[in-house]
C-alpha cells in the first residue's frame, strides 16, 4: 500500500474544514465546483464527507439524505415518539415504554436492515457491550438491545434532554468557576471510563450534554473502543477521520494512529479550551496534562485558587496564588502599612514557605486518600475472588482504615472521604464477623466496627438527608446491621426494622444501576429472612416472593449484572427454605431448581466469581 502524501493530507484537512462551513446541501456543489483542485485531492474531499456523514450517524447526529418520513410505530418495548436525529443509514428515535410494567422513556438508535457491513456490525454490537460496563452519573446508561422482525439492531439508551456543553455554558452565562467545575464533571465521567478500559475516542462539544439542573451526561461511546483492543488497526488513510472529529481529535487520530488514553486527555484540553475562552498560562499548563486525574486535579486547584501542580513556578508563583486568595488582606496591608514593608516582606517569606508546604500536604493528602481507597475497595475487590483469602481481605481492610482514620478526623476532610471511611468500617465488619461464610468469626468485634460506621454514616446523613452518596451508604450500613442482628445477635425483629427504614431510605431512588437494585432487594431480603428467624413461615414467602418479582422486573441488563444475580440466588434459596417450612415441596423444588440455575450462570464467566453465593449480604 502507498504510503500517504503527507503535504496531501494537510491540504485535504485544511479544505475539509472550509467544506464543513459550508450548508450540508452545498458541500458536494462546492467541491465539483472547484475545477483546479486535482483529482487525488478531490476523492479525498468527497470520501471524506462519506465518512462525516458515517460518523455522525453513529453518534447519534443527524445526517442529510432522502429518508422516508414515517415513524416506526413500535421498536421492542417502546412506541416511537419522534426522530431525534437521521442520516442515510438510519436514525435515532425517542420512544415511550408501553409494555404494561413500568412508564420510561429512551433514546433508540436504529440501523437500516442490510447496510452495514459485517464489520460494522460487529462494531455496533462493541458500543451495545461497551455501554452495559459503564455505570456513571455522568455517563449516559444503556438500557437494553436487539434486532427488529426485518433485522435491523438497535441498541435503547437513556433519553437525554440537553444541550451541547458550550451551547449550555453560552445560555447560562457561566462564570469561570461554573466552567471549571462543569468541566470536572466531564473528567469524572471519562476517568471512570478509562478505570474500565474504554477509550472513547470522540470527545466533543456534541457529546457532552447538559441537562436543564446542569447535569453532564457524556453520550455516545459508538465508535468507543477497549484500550489496546487486540487485532484491530485503524485505515492507513484519512478516511480513518470518520470515526474522530476534526479540530477536536488527537494528532495521532489525523494520521490513523492508535487510540489510547491520552488521544481522550488530548481532547478534554481541546474542550477546556473551547469552553474557556480567555485563558492564561495556568489554562495551558492544565491543557497539556497527561492524564484525566491529573487534568482534574489541576481544575479543582485553579478552582481554589491554590497551586497548579503542572505550572511549577517556583516560590513566586506560590506568593502571586497566595496573594490571589488574601487579595483583600494583602491590599489592606500594603494601603495601611506602608511603613513596615520591611516586615511585611518577612512575613511574606514566611506565607511563602507555608504556601510551599501546605501545597505539599494537599498533595501527600490527595495520595493518602487514593492510596486508601484502592486497598478498600479496587484491591480488596480483586482479593476478594481468590478462594481463602479472607485473612488477606482483613489486612486489606485494617490497612486501609489505618489510612482513612487520620483523614476522617480531619476537619478539613471533604464529604466523599467521611464516607469513605464509613463504607471501610463497614467492609472490615464483614471479613470481621458478618455471620456468613469466609470470614473470621469475631462477632464482638465486627459488632463494635459497625458501631464506628454507624458513628460516622449517621451523623452525615442527618445532616445531608437528601446526599446521593450519603443515603446510599447509611442505608447499606442498615442493611448489613439487620444481617449481623439476624446471625450473630439473634435479634429478628430488630433486624425488621432496620430493614424497613433501609428500604424507606432507598425509596426515592430509581433502580436504574445495578448498585442501587441490589440494595433494594437486599433490604426487603433482610426484611424477609428476619421472619424465617421468628418462624413466621408465611410473611417469610410473600416477601421473598415480592423481591423476586422485582427482580425478575428489572431490565434486562440490570438483571445479568452479577452483584443483582447474586442477592437473586440467596433470595431464592430463603424462598425455597419458607415454601419447605410450610409443607410445599413441589413449590419448594420448583424454587430451588431455579436457585441453581441462577448460581451456576452467575459463577459460568469465573470460577473465582463468589457474587452468587451467599456468604454475605454486602461482601463482595
Amino acid at each position: 500500500m502507498t504510503a500517504p502524501d503527507p503535504a496531501l493530507e494537510r491540504r485535504v484537512l485544511d479544505l475539509f474544514q472550509v467544506v464543513l462551513d459550508l450548508p450540508a446541501g452545498e458541500r458536494v456543489a462546492w467541491i465539483e465546483a472547484h475545477s483546479d483542485l486535482e483529482s487525488p485531492l478531490r476523492e479525498r474531499l468527497l470520501a471524506l464527507l462519506d465518512g462525516d456523514r458515517l460518523a455522525n450517524l453513529r453518534t447519534g447526529g443527524a445526517v442529510d439524505g432522502i429518508e422516508d418520513d414515517r415513524l416506526p410505530e413500535r421498536i421492542g418495548a417502546y412506541r416511537i415518539v419522534e426522530r431525534i436525529g437521521r442520516g442515510g443509514m438510519g436514525a435515532v428515535y425517542k420512544g415511550e415504554r408501553d409494555s404494561g410494567d413500568f412508564a420510561h422513556t429512551a433514546a433508540i438508535k436504529l440501523i437500516k436492515p442490510g447496510l452495514l457491513s459485517e464489520r460494522l456490525v460487529e462494531r455496533f454490537q462493541r458500543e451495545r457491550q461497551t455501554l452495559a460496563r459503564l455505570e456513571h452519573p455522568y455517563i449516559a446508561r444503556l438500557y437494553d438491545g436487539g434486532e427488529t422482525a426485518d433485522g435491523a439492531p438497535y441498541i435503547v439508551m437513556e433519553y437525554v434532554d440537553g444541550q451541547p456543553i458550550l451551547d449550555w455554558a453560552e445560555d447560562q452565562q457561566l462564570l469561570r468557576d461554573d466552567q471549571l467545575r462543569l468541566f470536572g464533571h466531564v473528567c469524572e465521567a471519562v476517568a471512570h471510563a478509562h478505570r474500565n478500559l474504554i477509550v472513547h475516542r470522540d470527545i466533543t462539544p456534541s457529546n457532552v450534554l447538559v441537562t436543564a439542573d446542569g447535569t453532564v451526561k457524556l453520550i455516545d461511546f459508538g465508535i468507543a473502543r477497549p484500550a489496546k483492543e487486540a487485532g484491530v488497526a485503524e485505515p492507513a488513510s484519512p478516511v480513518a477521520s470518520l470515526s474522530l472529529t476534526p479540530g477536536f481529535a488527537a494528532p495521532e487520530r489525523m494520521t490513523s494512529g492508535e487510540a489510547t488514553t491520552s488521544g481522550d486527555v488530548y481532547s478534554l484540553g481541546k474542550l477546556l479550551e473551547a469552553l474557556i475562552a480567555e485563558r492564561d498560562r495556568e489554562h495551558d499548563a492544565i491543557v497539556a496534562r497527561s492524564t484525566v486525574d491529573a487534568l482534574r486535579s489541576d481544575t479543582e486547584a485553579f478552582r481554589s485558587k491554590l497551586p497548579v501542580a503542572a505550572v511549577n513556578g517556583g516560590r513566586g508563583y506560590l506568593a502571586r496564588k497566595f496573594v490571589q486568595r488574601h487579595r483583600l488582606g494583602v491590599g489592606a496591608s500594603v494601603a495601611g502599612l506602608a511603613l513596615l514593608l520591611t516586615a511585611f516582606a518577612f512575613t511574606l517569606v514566611a506565607n511563602v514557605r507555608a504556601e510551599a508546604a501546605r501545597a505539599e500536604a494537599e498533595q501527600r493528602f490527595r495520595e493518602t486518600r487514593s492510596i486508601a481507597k484502592a486497598l478498600l475497595f479496587d484491591v480488596y475487590d480483586d482479593v476478594s475472588k481468590v478462594s481463602g483469602a479472607t485473612k488477606a481481605r482483613e489486612r486489606l481492610a485494617r490497612t486501609g482504615i489505618a489510612y482513612l482514620d487520620a483523614l476522617a478526623t480531619d476537619k478539613r476532610a471533604p464529604l466523599d472521604v467521611k464516607i469513605e471511611a464509613g463504607r471501610g468500617y463497614l467492609r472490615l465488619a464483614q471479613v470481621t464477623g458478618d455471620g456468613q461464610s469466609a470470614q473470621l468469626g469475631k462477632f464482638e468485634e465486627a459488632n463494635a466496627l459497625l458501631g464506628k460506621a454507624e458513628a460516622i454514616l449517621k451523623p452525615l446523613h442527618a445532616a445531608s438527608p437528601a446526599d446521593t452518596d450519603v443515603t446510599p451508604a447509611y442505608a447499606a450500613l442498615l442493611i448489613e446491621q439487620g444481617g449481623t442482628n439476624i446471625y450473630n445477635n439473634s435479634k429478628p425483629e430488630l433486624a425488621r426494622a432496620q430493614a424497613i427504614k433501609a428500604q424507606s431510605l432507598l425509596a426515592r431512588f430509581v433502580a436504574n444501576d445495578a448498585e442501587t437494585a441490589r440494595l433494594k432487594a437486599l433490604a426487603m431480603q433482610v426484611e424477609g429472612d428476619s421472619y424465617l428467624w421468628a418462624d413466621d413461615f408465611t410473611n417469610a414467602q410473600a416477601i421473598h416472593e415480592r423481591v423476586e418479582a422485582f427482580l425478575t422486573g428489572l431490565p434486562k441488563p440490570l438483571q445479568g449484572q452479577s452483584g443483582v444475580m447474586g442477592v437473586r440466588s440467596s433470595n431464592l434459596r430463603l424462598l425455597g427454605e419458607a415454601l419447605h417450612k410450610l409443607k410445599k415441596a413441589d413449590q419448594a423444588r420448583a424454587v430451588l431448581d431455579r436457585n441453581i440455575a441462577v448460581a451456576r450462570a452467575t459463577v459460568a464467566p469465573s470460577a473465582c466469581n463468589h457474587a452468587s453465593t451467599a456468604s454475605g449480604l454486602l461482601s463482595p
